[in-house]
């Protein structure tokens, strides 16, 4: 804050109103009395949204009026928060500039949470921590592009009026949405300026309640230059300003010198060299792999830890600990026992649906959401992503198989459109049967694209697929295995086979389960 001050100083600098929030309740909780805190609390809420100096000064005299025996806590809340800094977080002044509905902070926390839930580990190395980081930012354009997408193409039905047809596939849909609510408040306030107060149109650049009533009483359309710019941003594509910034992508000269360097010298450094080239511009096809455990070092041995580092608790995230009392903890404690045993019922009800000689072999099974994306989420989960990444597991299969048709045409018998097809979607959420995840149409794709042995695992029919055309893991020569099992008829979950079991060909039942990849598991083996 200080450093924007200094800087920046005639930026506009807002506070966030949620963190406000959470710490003038945390203080609520220490100074007032239970029955009290309640409305103690709604008349904060009034004072933070008062959207007149008139409002603003009638709910904080109030307020002082109630917590009148409270001098304390009256005195926190004006000295550390409303005289110095009311500017930055109270209606009435933060409807002054544009802040586009942005008044907390809780976009910054989503993505982190979000990153989070992705690194999983603050122990990771380098090379997993950049893949969890370009997972997910590949994954969030993944499902913004699919939103803009949808956005374009539909129109929704509340907003298929001839009062919005300007707007139809060029702006975002929670534009419409603001300008319905502000339509709603036409009944209300008319072309009376005052009572509209306008604010939508300074805070979010669109048009304003008695605006759209000006255009209603002379029958025009809402017009798209009423509209700001930031919502007809519907691509996330770069474009290019001028023609002379072209220049800055013309690679003819240097493509000129790599042929003169690939001509200079022998077959050995043109390899090399191809695949560094390679490496760059096909990505996924990359040999680089993270090593699969640290390597051992000389020295003592050092003891492993067995916690995370943990963020530092909010203030008011301690006021709220504490005031748990141990009646509140125990239903907490049976509730978590209830769950683990219906976990644990889950569980044992999937097993059976395997055949008998597979189950010794089954160490855990994890289920996923089921929405129609189940296989595609129990994939990214066993990749070591997140369920949630499975928009992206989608569009990188599509992509392999639209890059290697020739090949996967045979796997198809030339039924590569309807494969690829099954991949793509048209809205989020849950998906017909004709998008889920079939086998054995994309095991080999899978097991190509991520370079692992798939298995696949089911009441009637057992799968094992390997990659078509790579070989395994320099540093352990062996490919990395997972496992999926299709239970219930309708759902796919993930596997977790047991690392230590016996060797498969102990079993006849296993034999004949792998007989289709027999040289194949002589290969792990190996």
């Amino acid at each position: 804050m200080n450093v924007i001050s200094v800087v920046f100083p005639t930026s506009i600098h807002l506070l966030c109103r949620f963190h406000i929030e959470k710490n003038v309740g945390a203080k609520c909780k220490q100074y007032v009395k239970k029955d009290r805190q309640e409305e103690v609390m709604d008349l904060w809420k009034k004072i933070v949204y008062s959207t007149s100096v008139e409002e603003y000064d009638h709910h904080l005299q109030q307020f002082e009026l109630l917590c009148a025996d409270i001098i304390l806590f009256v005195d926190y809340v004006k000295d550390s928060w409303l005289t110095p800094y009311k500017e930055r977080f109270v209606n009435v002044w933060t409807n002054r500039v544009m802040h586009l509905g942005n008044t907390t902070s809780n976009r910054v926390e989503s993505a982190h949470w979000r990153l989070k839930n992705m690194l999983q580990t603050s122990f990771g190395d380098l090379c997993k921590s950049w893949d969890a980081v370009n997972m997910m930012l590949k994954n969030q354009i993944c499902i913004i592009q699919s939103s803009f997408q949808k956005t374009i193409k539909d129109v929704e039905h509340g907003y298929n009026s001839q009062f919005f047809q300007n707007l139809h596939h060029c702006v975002s849909r929670k534009c419409m949405k603001l300008i319905d609510k502000q339509l709603e408040r036409v009944k209300i306030v008319g072309t009376n300026k005052t009572e509209c107060g306008c604010s939508i149109r300074t805070t979010h650049g669109l048009p304003c309640a008695c605006e759209l009533a000006k255009l209603q009483i002379y029958g025009n359309v809402i017009p798209l230059d009423s509209i700001y710019d930031f919502w007809k941003q519907l691509s996330i594509a770069h474009e290019l300003e001028d023609e002379e910034s072209l220049s800055d992508y013309d690679f003819s000269e240097e493509l000129e010198a790599m042929k003169a360097y690939m001509k200079k010298h022998d077959i050995i450094s043109q390899r090399i060299f191809k695949a560094k080239v390679r490496e760059v511009v096909f990505p996924h096809t990359t040999s680089i792999l993270a090593p699969p455990e640290k390597v051992r070092t000389k020295g003592a041995g050092k003891k492993k830890k067995e916690f995370d580092t943990p963020r530092d608790p909010s203030y008011w995230e301690y006021v709220d600990a504490s005031q748990e009392s141990a009646k509140a903890r125990q239903p907490s404690q049976s509730s978590q026992r209830s769950a683990r045993q219906q976990s644990q019922s889950s569980q044992h009800s999937f097993k059976t649906q395997f055949p008998t000689y597979i189950r010794p072999y089954i160490e855990d099974i994890v289920d996923v959401v089921a929405d129609g994306n189940c296989g595609f989420r129990a994939i990214a989960a066993l990749l070591g992503w997140t369920e949630e990444s499975w928009a992206l597991v989608r569009s990188q299969l599509d992509k392999e198989i639209g890059l290697h048709k020739d090949v996967y045409s045979n796997v198809f018998d030339d039924n590569v459109e309807s494969v690829r097809n099954s991949l793509k979607i048209s809205k989020l959420g849950a998906q017909g049967k004709d998008k889920w995840m079939s086998l054995p149409d994309l095991g080999y794709v899978i097991a190509t694209l991520y370079n692992v042995i798939l298995v696949s695992l089911s009441r009637n029919l057992n799968m094992t697929f390997f990659p078509l055309n790579k070989s395994p893991s320099k540093e352990t020569f062996v490919h990395s295995l997972i496992a999926i099992g299709f239970v219930n008829e309708n759902h796919w979950v993930q596997i977790k086979l047991k690392s230590d079991c016996p060797l498969p060909h102990t079993s006849q039942k296993w034999k004949d389960f792998c007989s289709d990849t027999a040289k194949g598991w002589e290969y792990l083996l190996l």
